[in-house]
C-alpha cells in the first residue's frame, strides 16, 4: 500500500484527466477508446493517437545513446492533483491510483526510466469479462478437487496493470556443421519355442541409423521476439499469455494508463537483448536441424551473426490476482487482449492416481503388443 513521504521528498509531476461535465477523474476504459467517468459515468473521447505504425529504433544506435547513464530503480514520490497528497507509489509503479481519494495518477517521467514506452495495447477485456473467463477456467481444471468451483473465490479485487516488454527483431546469418542420421531397417532372424518345446525360427526388423556429415548456411529473420521486462510478475504466469497480437499495437498515450497500473521495467535494454538472443539462438538450432534433415541430426557447433537489431519498448494489458481454495491462495492472469486465463490449481490425489494408473495400463497393454509382433 502506498505511503505518506518525508516533506523533504520531492514529488513527481503526475497527469489526471478530468470529467468534462463533472470535473472528476477519468479511467480509460476496455475495449474503447474512450476515458470513462466513474463518478457521473460520462464518457471523454481520447485524443486522436498518432497516425502510422509503431516505429522500429535502431538498438545499437540506442545502446550508444545511453552509454554512460545509468539507470535509477527509486521509489517514486508523486503528488495528486486531485486532493494534494503526497505519497510513494508502489515499486516499480508508474501508474496507479491515489491511496487518499482514489483518483487515476500517470506520473510523466515514467519513473525515471532512460526509455520510454513507444507503444500500448489498450485493454480489450474488461473487469466483468476476465471475472468470467476465470470461472470458465477453474471449470476446466478436471484434475483439480471436485469442489474447487464451488469453492474457488476471488481472493481479492482483479487487478488491471500493464507490464512492460522489449520486442526484438533480428537478422541471422548462421554456419553450421553436424552431422545427418539416416534410419534403414535390416531383417535379423532370432529363435524361441513354442508350447510343445520345438524351437520355432522368427525373423523381425532391426532399425539401424547411418550417419553422414553435413554442414551448410541458414539465413533467418526474427520478427517481435518477446521479453518481459519486469521481474515483480511470477514469469510462470505471465509466460502461459504470450499469444498476443502485437500488430494491435498503437503509439503509446498515457490515458489508455490512467485507472490502471502500470510497471515500469527492471531489465534494461541490453539485459533484455541477452535473453532474447537466447529465444533467437533456439530457433537458429531449430532451423539447422531442418536443414541438415534426415531422422536424425546432431549439430557440432553454429556460428552466428545477428544484423539489423531493432527494439521497441511497449506495454502490455493483464489482470491478475489470486483465488481461495480451502485457506491457501493460488495465483492467475488474464490476459487483457485475448481473455486467456493461466493460473495454479489444486490438484486431487485420487484424480493424479487414477491419470497415473491409466497411463501405466496403456504402457503396459504396448509393452505386451510389441512383444508378441
Amino acid at each position: 500500500m502506498a505511503s505518506e513521504v518525508a516533506p523533504q521528498a520531492a514529488a513527481a509531476e503526475v497527469r489526471t484527466y478530468p470529467c468534462r461535465s463533472c470535473g472528476a477523474k477519468l479511467t480509460f476504459a476496455p475495449g474503447t477508446t474512450t476515458l470513462r467517468c466513474d463518478h457521473c459515468g460520462a464518457e471523454n473521447a481520447i485524443a486522436q493517437a498518432p497516425t502510422g505504425k509503431v516505429e522500429e529504433l535502431d538498438y545499437e544506435a540506442e545502446l550508444t545513446e545511453l552509454e554512460g547513464q545509468a539507470e535509477t530503480f527509486e521509489d517514486e514520490h508523486v503528488r495528486c492533483e486531485g486532493c494534494g497528497a503526497e505519497q510513494t507509489l508502489a515499486k516499480d509503479l508508474f501508474a496507479g491510483r491515489c491511496a487518499f481519494c482514489g483518483a487515476p495518477i500517470v506520473e510523466k517521467a515514467y519513473a525515471k526510466r532512460l526509455v520510454k514506452p513507444a507503444a500500448i495495447l489498450p485493454f480489450q477485456v474488461d473487469r466483468a469479462r476476465a471475472q468470467e473467463r476465470f470461472r470458465a477456467w477453474v471449470k476446466r481444471q478436471w484434475l483439480a478437487p471436485g469442489d474447487l468451483k464451488r469453492y474457488a473465490r476471488s481472493d481479492s479485487g482483479l487487478a488491471g496493470m500493464y507490464i512492460p516488454f522489449w520486442t526484438f527483431d533480428c537478422r541471422t546469418s548462421s554456419d553450421y556443421r553436424g552431422e545427418r542420421g539416416d534410419d534403414y531397417y535390416t531383417t535379423e532372424t532370432y529363435t524361441t519355442r513354442n508350447a510343445q518345446g520345438e524351437p520355432v525360427t522368427q525373423t523381425r526388423q532391426v532399425r539401424q541409423t547411418r550417419w553422414s556429415s553435413a554442414a551448410g548456411h541458414v539465413d533467418a529473420f526474427h520478427d517481435d521476439v518477446l521479453v518481459m521486462g519486469s521481474n515483480a510478475m511470477p514469469g510462470e504466469l505471465l509466460g502461459a499469455l504470450g499469444r498476443w497480437d502485437l500488430k494491435a499495437l498503437v503509439p503509446y498515450q498515457p490515458e489508455f494508463v490512467s485507472g490502471f497500473q502500470a510497471l515500469a521495467y527492471r531489465v534494461g535494454l541490453r539485459d533484455a537483448f541477452v535473453a532474447a538472443r537466447r529465444e533467437i539462438d533456439d530457433r537458429v538450432a531449430e532451423l539447422v536441424r531442418r536443414d541438415i534433415g534426415g531422422d536424425h541430426q546432431r549439430v557440432h557447433d553454429v556460428a552466428t551473426r545477428y544484423g539489423g537489431i531493432t527494439y521497441k519498448h511497449i506495454l502490455l494489458p493483464v489482470w491478475t490476482s489470486t483465488y481461495r481454495y480451502r485457506d491457501k491462495p493460488y495465483r492467475f492472469s488474464v490476459n487483457a487482449q485475448t481473455g486467456e486465463v493461466t493460473g495454479e490449481s489444486p490438484k486431487s490425489w485420487w484424480k493424479v492416481a487414477l491419470l497415473a494408473a491409466a497411463v501405466l495400463a496403456v504402457l503396459f497393454v504396448m509393452l505386451v503388443l510389441g512383444s508378441r509382433s
